[in-house]
């Protein structure tokens, strides 16, 4: 099979197109005959290196974890699903990810894709859905009437997270830039803070939750905003500072990773083709290694809106 690889931690130019094994699949697994893949932040981290110490893998790595496509074998004790069903996955990180034409999930880790609902829209679906999920709800318990505050609401992840917040009656702030207000808006964010020409820190009211998917600055700035016993949850990595701040403001602060959850993805594949819930694409293209490379430049900028999508 056709499928993108990187021999080495670095730039983009690690990314190179080969030939490797189709993966061989265990008894509770799906292999899928992918239609289109996911491209995500977390793939250019990995292939710069950021994650190695967490996830040692063995070269050569196939990055990704995102895809839809149709199903072309089950293992034996694989029950509810059967060759040629179209599927939606977010599988775990391992060096056999989604880049590639075929790709071996745990069926657990996959739901029926929405007839509805396009194989691109279907592709961006599980990583981002699930993250905005877990830091929303599992870790930040957001309630009805509650506050959030989603740092970067036009990508991929905040674009599911305003979606998913309003959806259960919170009240819905965002920072994005000046052009991308009425897309938010449309997502059902309440207020927007353009983050060009305002301080969120100084313009927001107080918040229940804060769902940082910036860090840095912005994440300690979140502190500022948050009432007291309100909660930050943060899905990328933590300053130094955390500790000593959330003490100081008497506010809960947590680093959360997220995770393939099949009770998630199937209750994310059900708004999905029900309508509730709206995976925008930015940019697709065609899945090889220049296109690849185009997608994590892309993706390295932080000022995507929406998804983007390679369809193999």
């Amino acid at each position: 099979m056709k499928a993108v690889v990187i021999n080495d931690y670095g730039d983009r130019d690690q990314l190179t197109e080969t030939e490797m094994p189709i993966p061989k699949i265990d008894d509770h697994q799906l292999l899928v005959k992918v239609v289109s893949i996911g491209v995500n932040p977390i793939d250019w981290k990995t292939r710069q290196g950021l994650r190695k110490a967490r996830y040692p893998f063995k070269f050569p790595i196939i990055l990704g974890q995102e895809m839809a496509g149709i199903v072309s074998k089950v293992g034996k004790s694989v029950t509810g699903f059967k060759v040629g069903d179209a599927v939606i996955g977010y599988g775990t990180p391992s060096n056999r990810g989604t880049y590639a034409e075929f790709y071996a999930i745990d069926a657990d880790q996959a739901a029926h894709k929405p007839i509805t609902v396009s194989f691109q829209e279907a592709a961006g679906l599980g990583l981002a859905g699930t993250t905005a999920w877990q830091a929303l709800f599992d870790a930040g318990r957001l309630k009805v009437g509650e506050t959030v505050l989603v740092l970067a609401g036009s990508g991929g992840v905040g674009s599911m997270a305003i979606q998913l917040a309003k959806q259960i009656g919170a009240h819905v702030i965002t920072t994005t830039s000046a052009t991308n207000d009425n897309y938010v808006r449309h997502l059902g964010a309440d207020k927007v803070i353009d983050y060009k020409t305002q301080d969120f820190a100084k313009v927001s009211p107080e918040v229940d939750l804060v769902f940082d998917t910036l860090g840095g600055q912005n994440q300690l700035d979140a502190f500022k905003v948050v009432k007291p016993g309100g909660r930050i949850i943060s899905i990328v990595e933590t300053t130094d500072q955390a500790d000593e701040l959330s003490q100081k403001y008497g506010v809960s602060f947590k680093k959360i990773n997220a995770h393939p959850d099949k009770d998630v993805i199937t209750t994310l594949t059900n708004k999905l083709g029900a309508g509730k819930l709206k995976v925008p694409i930015a940019t697709q293209l065609k899945f090889n290694a220049e296109n690849v490379r185009e997608m994590h430049k892309l993706s390295e900028t932080g000022h995507i809106v929406g998804k983007l999508i390679l369809n193999v």
